[in-house]
C-alpha cells in the first residue's frame, strides 16, 4: 500500500520482501557477514560462483570462511586447492540457505546436504569463533570420493541432456553467466534457454534476445544467485518456479528437442517478463556484485536513461511503457517529415533532371514523393526497434508495415527508374529501331522481376510459406501455360522477332494484304501505322506467322514496265529505240549497270511490246519515283527523236488526215542503224562492253534545271555530263 515495498515469493518456498531504491549502489554490501551458519555457507558459495577468468584471487577470500584450526591432520592440499574440491562437492549438492540456522547460540553446527535425485549426502559441520561462524573442513579423502560419486551420478544421462540446459541450475547459471547483450554469439546461445514458441516467426528474431534481457536484469534484482539453491535433478519433470510475483513469476520446464531435453524458461514467463520487471526494476541489483560487468543493450542504456527520476514514465499503458509510445509517435512524425524534406529538397529536383517536363507525368512525382515517404518510414520504425525494445504484439505489426512499406517504395522507385530509362532511350535519335525495341522487352522482364521480387520479399516479411508455392509452380505449371497460351505465345514470338530481325521499328512493310509502318514491338504485341494512318495492333504470335514483305531491307528498287509501239514502227526505228533506251539506262547514274534488260519481247494486240528491266539504286519509295519519272519522260523524248509514237488500245481508221509517221525523222533513224550496221557498232544482241563503259554513268541527273540538283551538290555528288 505504501508503493515502496512489496512481497514476493522465492522458488524455494520462501517469503521475499522488496524495497525500492533509487540507488543502485546504496544497498550493496561492502562486507561480509558471518553471523550465523547460514550466511557463512551464502558468502561462501556465492563467492566461488563468481570465480572464472579473471577472478582467480575470489578462491582466496572464500578460503577465509574455513575453520583451519580444525582441520584434519590428511589435508595435503593447498588451502586454495582445498577450497575449490570442497566447493565442487558442494556445487552438486541441492540445498536452502535460508532453512539453515540463524541464531548465535551454540558453538557448533551441523547441516546434511544431499544431492537431488540421488541419495548421495555430505554432513557439513560449522564452527563459531567469537561472533563469527566458519566452515569446518571434512576429511581429504572423504571429499575425494564424494566427488567421483556425484559426478559419476550425473554423466551417466548426460547423452539425453544439451550441455549448459541439463537442469533448471543449469539454464539460469547460462542465462546470468554467459549472456551479454552486445555479443550475437553469446545471444544465439542463451536464446536456447527461451521457450519461444508462443512467438511468431517475425517476432522471434528480434525480441528473443531483449527477452533474453528482460530476464537477467529481473533476476538481477531478486538479488545474488546461489546456483546451488536451484534444483540440478536432471531426471526431473517438474517444472521449477524461480520467482512467484503478482503480475507473474518466472518459470523453468523441461522440453524435449530432437537434441534431447532442454531446460527452459515457460512461455508464459516471457509474456509476463516485461510486467514483472516493471515492477521490481527499482530495487537494488545484488547485494554481491562480484565478477565481471556485462554490457547492457542500447534498449535498457535508453530505459535506464528516461526511468531515471521520470519513474512515471516507465509504467506500463497497455502492452508498451509509456515512454515506448512516446518514442513510437515521436519517430513516426520525424520519418515523415524526413520523407517530405528529401522528396522535395532531393527526389524532385533529381526527378527534373532525367524528365524535363513533369507536367506530362505528373504520377512520376507523385509517386516519387510518397515512396521516399514510405521507405523514410520504414526505415525509421526499424531503427528505433531495437532502442525502443517494442513488445512481440506490437513489434510484430510494427516489423510487418516497416518491411512492407520499405519493400514497396523501393519497387516503386525501381519502376520509375525503368520508365525513365525507357523514355530516355527512345528519345536518342542514334538508338537503332531493333535496340529500342530490345530496350522495350528488357524493360517489361525487368517490371515483372521487380514485382515478383516484391512479393517474395513481403511475402517472407509476413511469414508466408511462399517457398511450397513456389514448388508447386512445376506441377501447376501445366495448368497455368495452358490457361496463358496465348500470352506465353505472344511473349515468345516477340522474343522471335527480336531476334530473327524480320522488321523493326520504323521500317515499312508489308504484313498479309496491307502496307504500313511500324512504330512499336512489345512482349505482346505489334503496332503498326497503315497507310490509312490508322494504329493496327497484332498479337505477335499473329504476326510472326504472316508472310512479312519489309521494304526497308531492300537495296535497290525494281522497274519493270512494258512499252508499247505502234505497229507502223519499222524494225530500224525499233532498233534505234531499243538502243538509245539501253544506253539511256547504262548512262543513268541510279540504275544499276547489272542486271538491266532492255528487249523487244512480242507483238501485242494493237502494239509492239517492249520489256523494260532495271534497278534503281535506291530503297527510298518517293526517291525511285522521281527516278522512274525522269526515266520515263527521257524514254518518250527518244520514241519521239526515233519518229515513231506509242500505241493505245484502239480502233485506228486511216484517214487522209491521220498524221503519218515523219519521213525525215523516219529516214535519220533508218541511216543511223545503217550507219551503226557498216561501222559493226549494231547493239545487237546488245552494246559492246567498250560502249557500256563509256556511256556508264554519263547522263546528267538529276537533269537540268532540277530543283533538287543544288541538294545533290551539297552532298558530294556531282552529275556527270
Amino acid at each position: 500500500p505504501d508503493g515502496k515495498s512489496f512481497t514476493a515469493r522465492l522458488g524455494n518456498g520462501e517469503w521475499w520482501t522488496g524495497m525500492r531504491a533509487t540507488d543502485d549502489q546504496r544497498s550493496m554490501a561492502a562486507t561480509i557477514d558471518q553471523s550465523s551458519p547460514s550466511l557463512t555457507l551464502y558468502y561462501f558459495l556465492a563467492i566461488m560462483n563468481a570465480v572464472g577468468p579473471g577472478t582467480m584471487e575470489l578462491q582466496s577470500e572464500a578460503s577465509h570462511l574455513i575453520d583451519w584450526t580444525a582441520g584434519k591432520g590428511d589435508i595435503t592440499l593447498s588451502q586454495i586447492d582445498y577450497t575449490r574440491l570442497l566447493f565442487d562437492v558442494l556445487n552438486h549438492m541441492t540445498l536452502r540457505i535460508p532453512a539453515l540456522q540463524r541464531s548465535t547460540e551454540g558453538q557448533r553446527y551441523s547441516t546434511l546436504l544431499m544431492q537431488a535425485g540421488s541419495n548421495i549426502s555430505i554432513d557439513i559441520q560449522f564452527n563459531k569463533h567469537g561472533e563469527s561462524w566458519f566452515i569446518e573442513p571434512p576429511a581429504l579423502a572423504l571429499l575425494q570420493d564424494l566427488l567421483s560419486q556425484l559426478t559419476a551420478y550425473r554423466l551417466k544421462n548426460d547423452v539425453r541432456h544439451i550441455n549448459g540446459f541439463q537442469s533448471p541450475r543449469d539454464t539460469i547459471k547460462t542465462l546470468m553467466t554467459r549472456f551479454n547483450e552486445s555479443d550475437p554469439a553469446s545471444i544465439k546461445r542463451v536464446i536456447q534457454a527461451l521457450d519461444l514458441s508462443d512467438l511468431s516467426e517475425l517476432a522471434k528474431k528480434y525480441e528473443a534476445p531483449r527477452l533474453a534481457g528482460y530476464l537477467k536484469r529481473a533476476i538481477d534484482r531478486i538479488g545474488t544467485q546461489i546456483w546451488q539453491e536451484i534444483p540440478d535433478d536432471q531426471d526431473s519433470l517438474q517444472p521449477f518456479v524461480y520467482f512467484e510475483h503478482p503480475v507473474g513469476q518466472i518459470a523453468i520446464s523441461p522440453v524435449d528437442t530432437e537434441h534431447g531435453t532442454v531446460w527452459k524458461f515457460t512461455p508464459d514467463t516471457l509474456k509476463k517478463i516485461r510486467s514483472l520487471y516493471a515492477a521490481i526494476d527499482e530495487m537494488p541489483a545484488a547485494t554481491v556484485t562480484i565478477g565481471q560487468q556485462q554490457t547492457k543493450s542500447a534498449y535498457f542504456i535508453l530505459r535506464d536513461f528516461v526511468a531515471d527520476g521520470h519513474h512515471f514514465l516507465v509504467r506500463m499503458l497497455g502492452p508498451m511503457e509509456v515512454w515506448q509510445w512516446l518514442a513510437l509517435a515521436l519517430a513516426l512524425i520525424v520519418a515523415y517529415v524526413m520523407g517530405r524534406v528529401v522528396s522535395v529538397w532531393v527526389g524532385v529536383p533529381l526527378l527534373r533532371r532525367y524528365e524535363k517536363n513533369l507536367s506530362e507525368h505528373p504520377y512520376y512525382q507523385k509517386s516519387l514523393v510518397w515512396s521516399l515517404r514510405l521507405f523514410f518510414t520504414g526505415a525509421t520504425l526499424r531503427m528505433i526497434d531495437e532502442p525502443i525494445g517494442l513488445p512481440d504484439m506490437v513489434e510484430v505489426f510494427v516489423l510487418t508495415v516497416s518491411w512492407s512499406v520499405m519493400t514497396i517504395s523501393v519497387a516503386i522507385l525501381i519502376l520509375i527508374i525503368i520508365n525513365l530509362m525507357t523514355e530516355r532511350a527512345g528519345s536518342i535519335r542514334a538508338m537503332a529501331g531493333h535496340n529500342i525495341t530490345l530496350v522495350s522487352l528488357s524493360a517489361g522482364i525487368a517490371r515483372v522481376l521487380v514485382v515478383v521480387a516484391a512479393v517474395i520479399m513481403i511475402a517472407n516479411t509476413l511469414k508466408i510459406p511462399y517457398q511450397g508455392v513456389l514448388a508447386g509452380l512445376g506441377i501447376g505449371g501445366l495448368a497455368v501455360a495452358l490457361a496463358a497460351q496465348s500470352t506465353l505465345q505472344n511473349f515468345i514470338s516477340g522474343i522471335t522477332l527480336y531476334f530473327d530481325k524480320p522488321i523493326a521499328i520504323g521500317d515499312f512493310c508489308r504484313f498479309g494484304d496491307r502496307e504500313g509502318t511500324v512504330e512499336f514491338i512489345g512482349m505482346r504485341s505489334t503496332r503498326i501505322r497503315t497507310l490509312d494512318r490508322t494504329l493496327v495492333t497484332i498479337p505477335n504470335s499473329e504476326f510472326s506467322n504472316m508472310q512479312i514483305e519489309n521494304y526497308a531491307k531492300r537495296d535497290r528498287m525494281f522497274l519493270n514496265t512494258t512499252l508499247q509501239l505502234r505497229y507502223e514502227t519499222t524494225p530500224d526505228q525499233l532498233r534505234f529505240v531499243l538502243a538509245k533506251i539501253r544506253e539511256l539506262l547504262i548512262a543513268h547514274p541510279k540504275v544499276a549497270a547489272d542486271p538491266l534488260r532492255v528487249r523487244f519481247v512480242g507483238f501485242g494486240n494493237h502494239s509492239l511490246d517492249v520489256d523494260l528491266f532495271a534497278y534503281v539504286l535506291t530503297n527510298s519509295k518517293p526517291e525511285f519515283l522521281a527516278i522512274r519519272e525522269d526515266i520515263f519522260l527521257q524514254i518518250m523524248a527518244l520514241v519521239k527523236e526515233a519518229g515513231t509514237q506509242f500505241a493505245f488500245p484502239s480502233m485506228v481508221y486511216y484517214q487522209a488526215q491521220d498524221t503519218p509517221n515523219d519521213p525525215q525523222k523516219t529516214a535519220t533513224a533508218q541511216q543511223t542503224v545503217e550507219r551503226w550496221r557498216e561501222h559493226s557498232k549494231l547493239p545487237f544482241p546488245d552494246h559492246a562492253w567498250q560502249d557500256k563503259a563509256e556511256l556508264s554513268d554519263t547522263l546528267e541527273y538529276p537533269p537540268a534545271g532540277s530543283a533538287v540538283a543544288q541538294e545533290f551538290e551539297e552532298k558530294n555528288f556531282t552529275p556527270k555530263t
